[in-house]
């Protein structure tokens, strides 16, 4: 133990070289993908954003807030997240890794049409590390323990772990001069990645019925992996886009998700998966930090419920356009909407649908 806690102290020591972390800098996450039918005019909404101050190099205080759900007339259910946080770096000098411990409180509210509302108070206490990949860009892995309030009997249990491995935009001086003296965003050999890209995470609440028992599930990072003790169940996710440009404007992207549940004294666990390649053509507007972007893809996904195969396929076919805005000198918000055909084998008709984002875009 004693090694332990020396090899841990002369690591910080090790990358403690330049203040890397500023004070006055922000922290921010952005993540939605929501869907429209416009035949029974059903949306399935799913909206995340976390947003951090840094008042003191060593300390970020923040709000957290998501939402997810299925919207149509008659039958509305959903969950909705409303949260602060603190964050206290361990060593704000180190030149790119950063430890951290953070604290996160806040209310999580199921709703169902007809039914009063449930609000849940929760306390997630969190320890990570964030490494800087490029001014204002840090890839982050975290481990988060969340005690949530019983409904029955409204005391704080513990209610589950959560693991995850994401990004964040880390805005302040450097990176301010590093998005002026950048010429290029991206060109021919860049790679891009993108979180949540696929269409499945736009209606499984839908398809499976079900509503976000823990707040680690309205979230925006890429890998995530969540164990309830309440439910003695599992929540898996790994939702992610890549991108490779073949030349300085156009992008050859694929995306690939799964999304699994499973409980202890349930089986067979129930598993979403898909795929999505496609093609996207940039084109710079006025701005240098502005780039409009059209694009056409394929996805193909299903439902698993035991095994290897599918009980349940889908293939959809769809393009659409939108707006990447460099926020940084690597990184970007993105904004679209693609309109395309769903062809399910559950159902006895196609359904025309859109899809609507916003969110981080990594240019590396």
């Amino acid at each position: 133990m004693r090694q332990l806690i020396l090899s841990t102290f002369l690591m910080i020591l090790f990358f403690s070289a330049q203040a890397q972390i500023e004070k006055g800098s922000w922290l921010l996450d952005f993540y939605g993908h929501s869907g429209y039918e416009t035949e029974e005019e059903i949306v399935f909404p799913q909206l995340y954003a976390k947003v951090g101050y840094l008042p003191l190099e060593s300390l970020a205080v923040g709000v957290r807030i998501g939402g997810s759900g299925f919207l149509q007339s008659g039958n509305n259910f959903g969950s909705a997240l409303y949260a602060a946080f603190g964050r206290y770096y361990i060593n704000p000098q180190s030149e790119n890794f950063h430890f951290f411990g953070e604290l996160e409180s806040g209310l999580l509210v199921g709703y169902q049409e007809g039914s009063d509302s449930e609000s849940r108070f929760y306390i997630r206490p969190a320890t990570g590390m964030s490494y800087e990949l490029t001014e204002g860009l840090g890839l982050e892995v975290g481990l988060g323990f969340t005690f949530m309030e019983s409904l029955n009997t409204s005391q704080i249990r513990y209610n589950g772990l959560t693991f995850d491995l994401g990004w964040r935009a880390i805005l302040g001086n450097r990176s301010r001069e590093a998005l002026e003296e950048t010429d290029h965003f991206f060109r021919r050999g860049t790679i891009s990645i993108a979180a949540g890209v696929n269409l499945n995470n736009s209606f499984d609440q839908a398809v499976l019925n079900l509503r976000s028992t823990t707040e680690a599930e309205l979230n925006s990072e890429a890998i995530r992996f969540t164990n309830l003790s309440e439910t003695s169940s599992n929540v898996g996710i790994f939702d992610f886009g890549f991108g490779f440009f073949l030349s300085d404007r156009v992008m050859f992207d694929i995306g690939i998700g799964m999304v699994n549940y499973s409980q202890s004294e349930v089986d067979p666990a129930i598993t979403l998966f898909s795929i999505s390649p496609g093609l996207r053509y940039y084109l710079p507007l006025g701005a240098d930090r502005t780039h409009l972007f059209v694009q056409a893809g394929y996805e193909f996904g299903g439902i698993n419920f035991s095994g290897l195969g599918a009980e349940s396929t889908y293939h959809y076919l769809d393009g659409g356009l939108g707006v990447n805005y460099m926020i940084g000198p690597s990184v970007a918000l993105e904004l679209g909407v693609d309109y395309g055909q769903l062809s399910w084998d559950i159902l006895e008709r196609n359904l025309n649908f859109f899809k609507f984002y916003y969110g981080l875009r990594i240019f590396i």
